[in-house]
């Protein structure tokens, strides 16, 4: 069985290094498929590009994506594969944070930036975790109807980090 990485945060970015393994639980495992599903079934680029949602700790999340159908023609992952990781990871933790919550919001990426730090030529991982802010977001929410949050996110390959990125999401409440 797969163990659940609780990672050290560094101004919001995870750290490549586990700081801890824990066992998942039938809990973890079943949200974790629910997710992947969620995604396969309503983004399309999330199938071709076999991403899958890792076990994780309430709070934070992981995605996966194997190498084969992300390379590009030097073998290792194409630049446009590693950015949409990491915008399918903080866009699917918001989803299921929001779900969590009892709220159905319209959920979109608002701003995107990265930095390429270094190639990936194996499976490749993007980390993120609710950010403090994430108490007064859904104040806003509640509130107004309509949110911004922004939310740091590392990509890693062979336990390197590859990717940096920031990313701004927008959540307007439906119905």
């Amino acid at each position: 069985m797969v163990g659940i990485a609780r990672r050290a945060y560094h101004n919001g970015i995870a750290d490549p290094a586990v700081i801890a393994m824990t066992e998942p639980t039938a809990t973890d495992i079943a949200r974790a498929e629910a997710l992947t599903r969620y995604l396969h079934d309503n983004i399309p680029l999330t199938t071709a590009m076999a991403i899958r949602v890792v076990p994780s700790v309430l709070g934070e999340l992981r995605l996966s994506a194997p190498h084969a159908p992300n390379r590009n023609p030097h073998n290792t992952v194409f630049g446009g594969s590693l950015a949409t990781l990491a915008i399918a990871a903080g866009w699917t933790l918001l989803f299921d944070a929001l779900q969590r919550e009892g709220l159905d919001a319209a959920l979109v990426i608002q701003h995107f930036d990265c930095n390429y730090r270094a190639p990936a030529a194996a499976e490749f991982y993007a980390d993120t975790r609710l950010p403090e802010d994430w108490p007064a977001f859904l104040e806003q929410l509640r509130n107004r109807g309509r949110a911004r949050l922004n939310l740091p996110v590392q990509l890693s390959c062979a336990e390197q980090p590859v990717l940096t990125a920031h990313a701004r999401y927008v959540a307007i409440l439906e119905g």
